[in-house]
């Protein structure tokens, strides 16, 4: 399980780092939400995973995160950053990071469409799963969670 988890923390540092040039360092649960509770408002991308290995790859962070992703992921100035554009963003980092971790899982699988969830009361919940892997993160100063659930 050590080995799965250092190769998420791997493939999640690539992604932010390469598509953004936003450094993903590992940050405790305290740590990533600034011993507050959960931010009012977030953001959720999930892709779903099925084959040999069925479960989801969510990936939540903080509203001001989503929006640096969308301004640098599409060029944009901050005051011309949409909703759809946010969840465009988010989707895409979901989609990447979830991809890359159904290459270390048994084949064959395929991987859905991401979806995208904003707001400040909402949970993410696949039935029948459970999850395997949760990891803090800090990225540009915020928090940022990826969760990989699996279907039990």
């Amino acid at each position: 399980m050590q080995q799965l988890d250092e190769a998420i923390d791997g493939i999640v540092s690539t992604v932010w780092e390469s598509m953004l040039a936003i450094p993903v360092r590992p940050d405790s649960p305290a740590q990533a939400f600034g011993q507050e509770a959960v931010p009012q408002h977030t953001f959720a991308g999930v892709v779903q995973i099925s084959g040999a290995w069925d479960g989801a790859v969510a990936v939540q962070c903080s509203g001001p995160l989503a929006t640096r992703a969308a301004q640098r992921m599409f060029s944009l100035d901050a005051d011309t950053v949409s909703a759809a554009d946010l969840q465009d963003a988010l989707g895409e980092l979901t989609n990447m990071t979830g991809g890359n971790i159904k290459a270390l899982l048994p084949e064959p699988c395929t991987l859905g469409l991401p979806v995208v969830v904003e707001g400040g009361d909402y949970r993410l919940r696949l039935p029948g799963s459970s999850a395997v892997h949760r990891a803090y993160y800090r990225a540009d100063g915020e928090m940022l969670i990826v969760t990989v659930l699996e279907r039990i």
